[in-house]
């Protein structure tokens, strides 16, 4: 399915859950469409993937990093992990536009 179809899917899908669940996916989708906002428009997304499916991992990475009893995943991170599951990259623009480390050969210095 086409990753416009895909998003108005979730969206359409989303509008049977009830509060706080609700809630909760529809940032995910926007996350979703962040995910897939560098990816062409005729980005096929696989068939299996799920916005529950999508919810379960950012909730295990926000537990895996649990301090202080807060689970937390930023919205950007949030996009990097659903870009993954769905199959794409999704590169925030501090990684994009930030330069490369160069890499200092000994033969420089002699």
């Amino acid at each position: 399915m086409l990753k416009d179809e895909f998003i108005k899917m979730m969206v359409q899908d989303n509008e049977t859950e009830s509060e706080p669940k609700k809630s909760l996916y529809m940032d995910v989708i926007e996350c979703m469409d962040l995910a897939l906002s560098q990816s062409p428009a005729t980005f096929d997304v696989p068939a299996d993937k799920t916005l529950k499916g999508a919810f379960a991992l950012i909730e295990q990475r926000g537990r895996e990093r649990q301090k202080g009893g807060v689970a937390c995943v930023g919205p950007f991170e949030a996009a990097e992990i659903i870009a993954e599951y769905l199959g794409t990259k999704f590169e925030r623009a501090s990684k994009r536009y930030t330069a490369p480390k160069k890499i200092v050969k000994l033969e420089d210095f002699i």
